[in-house]
């Protein structure tokens, strides 16, 4: 996704002067609301201003005016951002974003703002840089900032799966994986060849000289519940006959 910058050596003042020439004209006076499809288990859009989402979660961000007091809305998630025109309905303006997170949450800020065009957009797609240039004309009324800046703060997080298990009479002839969805139903974990490293699925590591072995996995964002856990079962079909049935829980916001 392209970011936004100023043609202006910076940034901050110049925009700065677009927000202090709209709030002295008394037009940032639009009601406007943040919503994401993050945070409830049916995928519905909530406005709540802190929300999780899971690791490579594609999150679909809207910013609802009033109709017609936006001619484009400005959204970004620190370098990342971009400009919005197309409406979704009156009022609705759309975008979506995919978030990240390392072995800890990572926390981000995503940012929307609606403007309204006096003469010409201030803002110009370079397709040489790849980016949104501010770049008001000289002789041209600047836009209008047209409701207050609406933040909602993300946290990013993951999870991984481990799991362990006593051998019965060897190595054990089936494991099986599943994970129970958003949807009620259950995604199956396929096992990894250790050898192969861009494969998904499990890897099945053992016997230590214990006699243990371990099932680890990291889930993807497809395969967890937004219900606030995510059940886990792994099945065990020992060396000796017997059936080992495995269950835990994730704590998936």
């Amino acid at each position: 996704m392209a970011g936004l910058k100023a043609s202006a050596p910076n940034r901050g003042a110049a925009v700065a002067a677009v927000l202090l020439a709209s709030l002295a004209a008394g037009c940032v006076r639009s009601p406007a609301t943040l919503w994401a499809d993050s945070a409830l288990a049916d995928g519905r859009f909530s406005s709540a201003p802190r929300q999780w989402v899971y690791d490579g979660e594609p999150v679909l961000f809207e910013l609802q005016v009033a109709p017609g007091a936006a001619n484009y809305v400005v959204f970004s998630v620190g370098d990342d951002a971009a400009l919005v025109e197309a409406e979704e309905g009156r009022g609705h303006y759309r975008w979506t974003h995919v978030f990240q997170a390392g072995h800890e949450p990572q926390q981000y800020e995503v940012c929307a703002t609606p403007f309204v065009v006096r003469e010409r957009r201030d803002w110009i797609y370079d397709r040489h840089e790849e980016a949104w240039l501010f770049y008001p004309a000289a002789d041209d009324r600047p836009d209008v900032q047209t409701a207050t800046e609406q933040v909602m703060r993300i946290t990013c997080y993951r999870r991984e799966i481990n799991l362990e298990f006593r051998a019965r009479g060897g190595a054990p002839k089936a494991v099986t994986l599943t994970l129970v969805t958003s949807a009620g139903g259950e995604a199956v974990v396929p096992r990894r060849d250790p050898v192969r490293q861009g494969d998904r699925g499990f890897l099945l590591l053992g016997p230590d000289d214990r006699g243990m072995y371990q099932v680890t996995y990291g889930p993807a964002h497809d395969q967890v519940s937004r219900a606030g856990t995510t059940q886990v079962n792994l099945v065990v079909e020992h060396a000796d006959g017997s059936v080992e049935r495995i269950r835990d829980v994730l704590d998936t916001p």
